[in-house]
């Protein structure tokens, strides 16, 4: 059966890797023709997302401190 569509992305451009025997790679999400994502990477994902807005949160806080003591 010929995959037409990324089950991953909806992206219809794919290569052939030689590296993986001639199995078909996604050029958009990098995943091979026929599979889906694991939960967990979505779960790593939202992980990642919620250290990262924490990150700018805190950096947001610093900016406002130092703002305010420049203006005392």
């Amino acid at each position: 059966m010929a995959t037409t569509v990324c089950q991953n992305c909806g992206s219809r451009r794919f290569r052939a890797d030689r590296a993986l025997a001639g199995r078909l790679i996604c050029m958009d999400c990098g995943m091979a023709a026929g599979t889906r994502p694991s939960r967990r990477s979505g779960a790593k994902k939202k992980a990642a997302s919620g250290t990262n807005r924490w990150g700018w949160f805190l950096l947001l806080l610093i900016v406002v401190m130092v703002l305010v003591l420049l203006m005392a």
